[in-house]
């Protein structure tokens, strides 16, 4: 059974998940199927790493007709056409077709064992799905079964760090914190994970619903959106803005951007009914829906810290005077200096933000407010800052830091750390200039893309270094093989014309003592048709057709990036395991590829960095870097809007 969408398309929404994203989806798609029990188990294999993930329910299970409609497409789902589930009218979760797709994030192999029932008694399917070719799902014939009714879905995990949090890490927090709206609703529908109820009901402090004031042009005729505020008894791992549908279940979540600190645990859902919306929320949409919908979450934004400042201004005087009383507070009296006044000031506020990893006991919490004491004195506006960060490590992880700067120097981690948080803006950012409908026509290839992408190569991979931008191709097949600027023969094109490229990279593969290069033509939002297939032919063809190439230790790849390509175009793609190739010579292999296509790229090699330090790009940021480092390149109505 054929998915109707490309692997690289399924995967490249999958490698964007968390472990807690596909377990939460799994639990939905439960009860979607109106299950009233849920059970997640994992099963560690013989080294105690990831083995299995196991998700079991008491649903109506899965008709073997209606399989091919769940299973066949991507990015849709029959439950669109629904707002209820068809016997207790649940309202239904599903409705963006990815769910099944997203467990290629965490999983080798998946298998949906689904048992239903039937007038001559219950019968049982088993559909199997592999990463290896995720548009490509077998089904089994139905098989007589004794029942009871239901669908386990067993997952073969990867060997990633995602997949390990599974084993060694709790996910039950988060879980918890990601499925409550769902769950509270619900209250009849039971959910454990690892022998262990989820109950966000018993966690919650508090909670509050504010109004969001959004203007009506972002609204797009629907209800004004609510956001409902959280507060934990305990630490959910879930400090993100959840965006929910008008039933209060997720459908996806951004992590707030200069979100103010607080002294105590929460999560914020912002509820709008447009986030069910299939023309609202595209798959697109839910991996940056702050492009769409930036309105709406700088609202949303606004409120959630206008609420947290309250919050903290409200317990500000509880918890100082609670430290008094016990003790541990390091100052007596009131300040004699205006010195000590604003030091005492900044200690204050640090603390109190503080306050939830200082520790339990009297000692822990002694020790604990000294070192910010002598923070605060050393340097007050910024120490105390970076002291509440170290303080609210764990103990492991403060552990692997002391490590880590055994071997290297804090600043070269800030480094490392800042470049990749400033890659994966750029990328975000460039995503945007190419497909948003407010720059993609005005962004032009000769003076704003290709000098952006001369500063950041990158892109193309690490392994490549740039050598030629905006050569011809005499100077290109000179710079190949020798020292000399130009060749001796000039190098032209089959039209006899001479020709130039946008970009030369350069790579030397010592153990095999040959040289390869790419060459790189950038196309601005733009259509490839045979056309341009053609050009770069041309171009191929008069470089390593020159007598000074043939026969030479040089290999040759030829990209062409642009933003779509036509039905001729993506005929040619015939290897799936290699995205844009179309042409493979003695000398050289020709690729057409989209922006989007080389974007995901690039966006593979970063994440398991980017999830690692839990970097989050918004518009906001992305907006940012792109007017700190690229100003002179970025279309006019890209910089007369401020960064978010």
């Amino acid at each position: 059974m054929r998915v109707r969408a490309g692997k690289n398309t399924i995967l490249a929404q999958s490698e964007r998940t968390t472990a807690v994203d596909v377990v939460a989806e799994l639990v939905w798609n439960a009860i979607d199927a109106e299950a009233t029990a849920v059970d997640v188990t994992v099963i560690p294999d013989a080294a105690d790493g990831p083995g299995n993930a196991v998700v079991a329910d008491d649903g109506h299970g899965m008709p073997f007709d209606n399989i091919p409609s769940y299973f066949q497409t991507h990015g849709d789902s029959w439950k669109k056409a629904r707002r209820f589930s068809e016997g207790i009218k649940r309202p239904l979760h599903g409705q963006l077709g990815r769910g099944r797709f997203l467990t290629y994030g965490i999983a080798e192999d998946v298998e949906w064992s689904t048992t239903v029932a039937t007038e001559s008694g219950f019968v049982t399917t088993v559909v199997h799905g592999s990463r290896n070719r995720p548009d490509e799902f077998s089904v089994s014939d139905p098989q007589p079964e004794e029942g009871p009714r239901g669908t386990t879905v067993t997952l073969t995990l990867r060997q990633i760090p995602r997949t390990v949090h599974l084993v060694d890490g709790d996910l039950l927090p988060p879980l918890t914190a990601q499925l409550a709206g769902s769950l509270l609703a619900l209250p009849d529908v039971t959910v454990t994970y690892r022998g262990q109820r989820l109950d966000p009901k018993s966690h919650i402090i508090d909670e509050i619903e504010l109004p969001v004031p959004v203007p009506a042009k972002a609204l797009h005729g629907l209800a004004t959106p609510v956001l409902r505020f959280v507060e934990w008894d305990e630490d959910m791992s879930a400090r993100r803005l959840f965006l929910c549908d008008q039933h209060g279940a997720v459908v996806t979540d951004v992590k707030p951007t200069l979100s103010r600190p607080a002294p105590i645990h929460w999560s914020a859902y912002l509820i709008w009914e447009g986030f069910r919306d299939q023309d609202l929320m595209s798959a697109a949409d839910l991996a940056l829906p702050e492009i769409r919908h930036g309105d709406l979450l700088d609202a949303a934004q606004t409120v959630l810290n206008d609420h947290l400042g309250q919050l903290t201004n409200d317990r500000k005087g509880a918890i100082l005077a609670e430290w008094k009383a016990q003790g541990v507070y390091p100052y007596a009296g009131s300040p004699s200096t205006p010195a000590e006044e604003v030091e005492r000031e900044v200690f204050d506020i640090v603390a109190v933000l503080a306050s939830q990893a200082i520790g339990k006991d009297r000692r822990q919490k002694e020790l604990s407010l000294r070192l910010l004491q002598e923070a605060a004195r050393a340097e007050p506006t910024r120490t105390g800052q970076m002291l509440t960060k170290v303080l609210t490590l764990s103990d492991d992880e403060q552990e692997m830091l002391v490590e880590l700067l055994e071997r290297t120097t804090f600043g070269s981690i800030v480094r490392s750390a800042h470049t990749l948080a400033d890659r994966v803006d750029f990328l975000a950012g460039l995503r945007r200039l190419l497909y948003s409908d407010e720059t993609r026509k005005t962004f032009r290839e000769v003076d704003q893309l290709h000098p952006m992408l001369v500063q950041e190569p990158w892109i193309f991979g690490d392994e490549w270094s740039l050598s030629l931008s905006e050569s011809g191709l005499s100077r290109v097949v000179r710079a190949a093989t020798s020292d000399a600027e130009y060749a001796p023969t000039p190098v032209t094109l089959p039209s006899g014309k001479r020709g130039r490229v946008d970009m030369v990279f350069y790579r030397h593969l010592p153990e095999s003592e040959r040289n390869r290069h790419l060459v790189v033509e950038l196309k601005r939002p733009m259509r490839a048709t045979m056309k341009e297939f053609s050009q770069l032919n041309d171009y191929a063809t008069a470089i390593t057709g020159h007598p000074e190439v043939v026969g030479t230790s040089n290999e040759w790849d030829f990209w062409l990036i642009t933003t779509d390509v036509n039905d001729a175009v993506r005929n040619l793609w015939s290897n799936t395991s290699q995205p844009g190739l179309v042409m493979t010579g003695p000398q050289y292999r020709l690729w057409i590829m989209t922006w989007g296509q080389l974007l995901e790229r690039a966006e593979r090699r970063l994440e398991a960095f980017r999830q690692s330090l839990d970097l989050v790009s918004t518009e906001g940021t992305s907006r940012a870097y792109l007017q700190r480092r690229h100003a002179e390149f970025i279309p006019e109505s890209e910089k007369d809007r401020p960064a978010r």
